[in-house]
């Protein structure tokens, strides 16, 4: 589908490794916590891509998982000794770069100890720079050790890890000078331009390193066969290139994706199948992270899950019912009467029963966007279905679809699943497994229980031992 618009460089696979549970970027974004399946994966990802005539960019060279801060707001290096990395994230890109991965994408990701290996004397200024401005990673390491010849482009020239390292007129002629081929997206084409002009004027970019960076732009476009096509021959004619959106062969493999890939974490009440017999009248919880930030845009499109969920239930026969919080019937409220509602916010708190005696199940749904951080963000408000204090009242489900570490929050919790996103396909396919209609096949590809022991209450020994493994 990719290439029928007329795609030919893909800025992935993403083959970071994630070994931070805290880590707010890539928790859903790369293929695991171990090495040898993020390998494997990768492998695949490019071979499959490169089959349409897409080249792969391995991202985010030296590798995003260890810090648990954001790249894009923050310095966020990586922390692993030249060993460790060489047993991980290096095992991983040596391995594409055998199998001939053409391009890869440089995060701003520090990698101190390596600076360290070919500068012990090397300041502090050198040891934390990103990856895309420092010349001991992406020359002496990347070129040099690794021996990768192929096209290196740097991610956005506006995240804070990179604008925040030195001025833009000296960073952007410096990434081309570290080893980077093509620095991403223009803050002002004008002004960026005349930034990288002068760089070469004043010597920060050499002839021989301008002369390096456009060889391999320009051979990665030969490999693409790009030269030899007219600017209208690389996209199909658009109703030929529609005709390719969309095919059932296609949706019939992203449900399949779906089915294999929900993990049942957690099940220590052995509630499913549910069912309208037993379980009739429902209440869905939209469980909520810290609002703003770049994924809340994107997630605003399109109705809530819970309202898929919703009507995908009441399809089956069960009752379903969606919790307002008190804060968001407040921020409904005109501002002059705000300030007494949030006083009274406490009013909320009720009996027990006013839960066990309307539901007989309660889901929470979490989607909490990537930000500072990925975590749950509860309400002021206590003794409210917002947080899943009831799970010894009342059979309660506790679904993340997207961060798969949400257990740190809710360690309490008896049934715990990771569905990983809330597209049409896999909330059907969630609601088909969570009926007994199909089985939970996932298998959890990184550490759910977030390496915590009060995220195991409730499961014994050896059942922690295979869910970890």
């Amino acid at each position: 589908e990719a290439s029928a618009i007329g795609c030919n460089w893909s800025f992935a696979p993403i083959v970071d490794i994630n070994r931070n549970w805290r880590n707010p970027i890539i928790s859903n974004r790369c293929w695991s916590g171990d090495a040898d399946m993020v390998l494997e994966y990768s492998l695949e990802y490019m071979r499959g891509i490169m089959e349409s005539g897409i080249a792969p960019a391995a991202k985010h060279f030296p590798g995003d998982g260890i810090d648990e801060r954001d790249q894009h707001l923050s310095f966020a290096p990586n922390w692993l000794s030249c060993e460790e990395w060489d047993a991980t994230f290096g095992k991983v890109y040596g391995g594409l770069f055998e199998a001939g991965l053409p391009s890869i994408m440089a995060g701003h990701i520090a990698l101190p100890e390596y600076v360290k290996y070919f500068n012990p004397e090397a300041t502090t200024e050198e040891l934390y720079m990103p990856a895309t401005l420092s010349k001991y990673i992406l020359t002496d390491l990347l070129r040099g050790k690794m021996k990768f010849n192929g096209l290196v482009v740097t991610d956005a020239s506006h995240m804070v890890a990179m604008t925040s390292a030195m001025k833009r007129s000296e960073m952007l002629p410096t990434a081309i000078a570290a080893g980077s081929d093509i620095f991403l997206f223009f803050n002002d084409p004008d002004e960026d331009f005349g930034y990288m002009m002068d760089g070469y004027k004043n010597g920060i970019i050499t002839d021989e390193r301008l002369n390096e960076a456009l060889t391999r732009i320009l051979g990665t476009k030969a490999a693409l066969g790009l030269h030899k096509k007219a600017k209208t021959e690389i996209m199909m004619p658009k109703e030929e290139a529609m005709a390719r959106i969309g095919l059932p062969e296609n949706k019939a493999i992203a449900a399949e994706v779906a089915d294999k890939g929900i993990v049942l974490v957690k099940n220590t009440e052995d509630i499913f199948p549910i069912s309208p017999e037993k379980h009739k009248r429902i209440l869905l919880v939209d469980v909520k992270g810290t609002e703003g930030g770049f994924g809340a845009l994107i997630g605003a499109q399109g109705p809530k899950p819970s309202q898929i969920m919703k009507e995908m239930l009441e399809k089956e026969g069960f009752e379903v019912s969606i919790w307002e919080s008190p804060a968001d019937k407040i921020m409904k409220l005109p501002p002059e009467e705000r300030m007494a509602a949030i006083g009274s916010i406490y009013a909320a708190k009720r009996p027990i029963t006013d839960l066990t005696d309307n539901y007989d199940l309660i889901i929470n749904l979490a989607i909490v966007n990537p930000n500072t951080d990925q975590r749950i963000q509860w309400p002021a408000s206590k003794g409210t279905p917002d947080i899943p204090f009831y799970v010894n009242e009342v059979p309660t489900i506790f679904i993340s679809l997207q961060c798969p570490f949400h257990l740190a929050d809710v360690p309490q919790v008896k049934t715990y699943i990771n569905a990983y996103d809330n597209k049409d396909f896999t909330l059907s396919s969630l609601v088909d497994k969570m009926l007994g209609r199909s089985e939970f096949k996932g298998v959890s590809s990184v550490d759910a229980f977030c390496g915590l022991g009060d995220t195991k209450y409730g499961i014994s020994s050896q059942l922690i031992s295979c869910a970890v493994n």
